[in-house]
């Protein structure tokens, strides 16, 4: 579950509400005249997506009590880019998450979310703000500025344990630069340096992962990466991430910090099944964290050091109708593994989820998910959570 850091402000709902709206609205209005726009002013772009439906969601405490919870959640993003020549462009969109359920709104630029897994509902900022850089015949790429960064299994659904900003509805950032490097044999090495603010991230940074100490500043991405085809394989990937002083291994409270390093390599594959029929997609990811929190620290009420083993799995059927694929994902995370944005710390997660694309712009997605807590020495039994959805995503 995510968390409000205690020492941000309440949120007001008069003005900031009314900023918003208008936001909103702005933000429609350059959606319906993104044509227009880029027709009359040669090198600009306006281009964006709305998604939104029905979640609904049950969970069984630690005690046996059992809660539920639904609303009708919507993400807007409206994005514009600007071209100088081939070689350089600059983009920047803004985002906006709501819910029929949601407490007030918050206009804001920072370099931190207001919780561990992102933006909440009201919330609306910029997710993307950078400087790009592209080489001819695919070659060297940066960007510099706050960006999207997306590493994960391809398939439906396509989950990633580490890197993979803004899955869902969530609206997630990185701050700092990303320099894509051409190696040789199809083989792509990615360094991305990111800036962590010290009250939080704008990337997700699950407990006991704190940024208050000032040689937490900055987090290194070292990633190898290739995707072409050979044989059925169709990605591999090897990864590092070093978050200096940024693991508060013995508790928040506690003031030591030490290293956070992670290791990462996901493989996928492809099947088509039949000429111009339905293709079978797969994948593996399996990461490890060197250094992991003391059970206590992080909430399992152990005495002793965390795991830190990652892994899932993922299987998806493509145009089984025309359109239309189907896929599950299982996958365990140790309370050690602190970086996911689709799997939580010390949970094992079964999801079963289903699109249609009957639109080239517009698809239905579906989803069925269960997330177990593996342990609590403490507790009568592990906490359940399950959820679905059924969401509608119109790209323009």
């Amino acid at each position: 579950m995510s968390h409000r850091p205690a020492d941000l402000p309440s949120r007001p709902t008069t003005h900031r509400k009314a900023t918003s709206a208008c936001l909103l609205l702005a933000a429609a209005g350059l959606a319906a005249g993104a044509d227009a726009s880029a027709a009359d002013a040669p090198g600009w772009q306006v281009s964006g997506d709305l998604r939104g439906g029905y979640f609904a969601s049950e969970r069984t405490g630690r005690d046996g009590v059992e809660t539920d919870d639904e609303a009708f959640n919507a993400r807007l993003r409206v994005a514009i880019e600007h071209a100088f020549n081939e070689r350089w462009r600059v983009r920047t969109r803004l985002a906006g998450r709501f819910s029929s359920g949601q407490h007030g709104t918050d206009v804001y630029l920072r370099g931190y979310a207001p919780s561990r897994t992102g933006a909440a509902f009201g919330d609306v900022t910029l997710d993307e703000a950078y400087l790009g850089y592209q080489a001819p015949d695919d070659g060297l790429r940066l960007r510099v500025g706050r960006f999207q960064t997306a590493f994960a299994l391809p398939g439906l659904p396509s989950k990633g344990l580490d890197r993979n900003d803004s899955p869902n509805i969530e609206i997630n950032w990185t701050d700092g630069v990303h320099l894509d490097i051409p190696v040789g044999g199809g083989w792509r090495g990615h360094v991305i340096g990111q800036y962590r603010h010290r009250k939080g991230s704008g990337s997700v940074a699950h407990a006991p992962l704190d940024f208050s100490d000032g040689g937490s500043r900055g987090t290194l991405f070292l990633g190898l990466e290739n995707r072409q085809p050979l044989g059925p394989i169709t990605q591999r990937m090897v990864s590092l991430t070093w978050m200096p002083d940024s693991l508060a291994d013995r508790g928040l409270a506690d003031p030591s910090r030490t290293d956070y390093m992670t290791l990462d390599a996901r493989v996928a594959a492809e099947w088509p099944l039949r000429a111009d029929g339905p293709k079978l997609i797969t994948g593996v990811e399996l990461g490890y964290a060197l250094q992991t929190p003391i059970d206590a620290a992080a909430g399992t009420g152990g005495n002793g050091d965390t795991g830190g083993l990652a892994w899932q799995l993922q299987a998806s059927l493509h145009d089984f109708a025309p359109k239309q694929a189907i896929g599950v994902a299982y996958g365990r995370v140790d309370a050690g593994w602190l970086l996911s944005p689709d799997f939580r710390p010390n949970d094992r997660l079964a999801e079963i989820a289903y699109q249609w694309q009957f639109r080239p712009k517009t698809s239905l997605d579906a989803r069925v998910r269960e997330r177990r807590e593996l342990e609590h020495p403490f507790a009568t039994r592990e906490r359940v959570d399950r959820d679905l959805y059924v969401r509608v995503t119109h790209k323009f």
